[in-house]
């Protein structure tokens, strides 16, 4: 089975849909979404559209929560605040409906979905490093567990007690190894790359690729502008920050 992994969106449909279209030229079987489709850009309603057509399993994010739920903005800066309340008018309420039937977690086929950590998933928690990956193995049975959340790839594997990173665009998976997995952000990369990120993983073959894809930013960026949403949502999707 080869899935496609996609994690915080954030409204970002140039990028969503460049994704998508790179993800076919490679083929999969299953698309994944572990949620924040919403927030952030100006394209709510139509990327809540995309993924119920294209994904077959979705985890909600803390985004889309707060969509649903204003005591769940009260974590939110400014900006992030100002575009989900924007957001929120945006959305119809078959969307909205949408987003409040999304899971906390999921599971396909063995692999364990969540958007912020297995440990504490309405907790929004941010698993950055190894230190705090090690906290996670527990609190998920499966082989694999996959996360977005931070909008930075991370690869954690833990064979015995030995947790370590794993590097490189390929990895490969060893079936006696557990692993959490961020293939990065969609919509609003913060690891320095603007190109949208996402995941390849092929049960099969063991093989997890992480890629990246060149979108047009610029326009994403105008968008947000014409909206009046915050300027420095815009700006941020040039340079990957």
């Amino acid at each position: 089975m080869r899935c496609l992994i996609a994690s915080d969106i954030h409204s970002n449909v140039e990028a969503l849909e460049a994704v998508l279209a790179d993800a076919r030229l490679r083929g999969f079987d299953h698309a994944l979404c572990l949620g924040d489709i919403v927030g952030y850009g100006a394209d709510p309603g139509v990327t809540v559209g995309i993924v119920r057509e294209s994904f077959d399993v979705s985890v909600r994010g803390n985004h889309d929560a707060a969509a649903l739920n204003e005591a769940e903005r009260f974590r939110f800066n400014e900006y992030a605040r100002a575009a989900i309340e924007w957001t929120r008018d945006e959305l119809s309420g078959e969307e909205l409906k949408f987003l409040e039937k999304l899971p906390l977690t999921d599971q396909i086929d063995g692999v364990h979905l969540v958007h912020a950590s297995p440990e504490d998933p309405p907790g929004w928690h941010y698993v950055t490093d190894t230190l705090e990956a090690s906290y996670q193995f527990e609190a998920f049975e499966e082989q694999i567990c996959l996360i977005g959340h931070t909008h930075v790839p991370l690869v954690v594997s833990l064979e015995g007690g030995t947790i370590r990173t794993e590097s490189g665009p390929k990895v490969r998976l060893r079936p006696s190894v557990r692993y959490l997995i961020n293939v990065g952000s969609v919509g609003q990369p913060r690891d320095g790359d603007p190109d949208a990120a996402y995941g390849l993983l092929d049960l099969d073959a063991g093989v997890l690729e992480l890629r990246r894809v060149p979108y047009n930013a610029k326009r994403a960026r105008r968008r947000i502008l014409r909206a009046g949403l915050p300027e420095f949502l815009g700006e941020r999707l040039l340079d990957g920050v």
